[in-house]
């Protein structure tokens, strides 16, 4: 029979209380893992697409004041 700290006998049912509580404890943090890791992934795939937006608009930009500098330039 299992027995506690003080040696005293316990029953079986505490013991596998004790081990149905961590079971289920390790199963709450590890769904608490998933979720976050679920939602960190989805908040940086957009952040990722808003970088890739916002370089596409600055090559746009850049390309634009390039040819407008041209431009100005064979007017001087």
């Amino acid at each position: 029979m299992p027995r506690t700290k003080e040696g005293k006998a316990t029953k079986r049912s505490e013991v596998v209380g004790d081990d149905a509580i961590a079971a289920t404890d390790v199963s709450l943090v590890s769904d608490f893992i998933i979720r976050f890791d679920e939602a960190a992934r989805k908040r940086l795939d957009a952040m990722n697409q808003k970088l890739r937006d916002l370089e596409m608009h600055m090559e746009a930009l850049e390309d634009h004041v390039s040819k407008a500098d041209s431009s100005f330039n064979k007017q001087i």
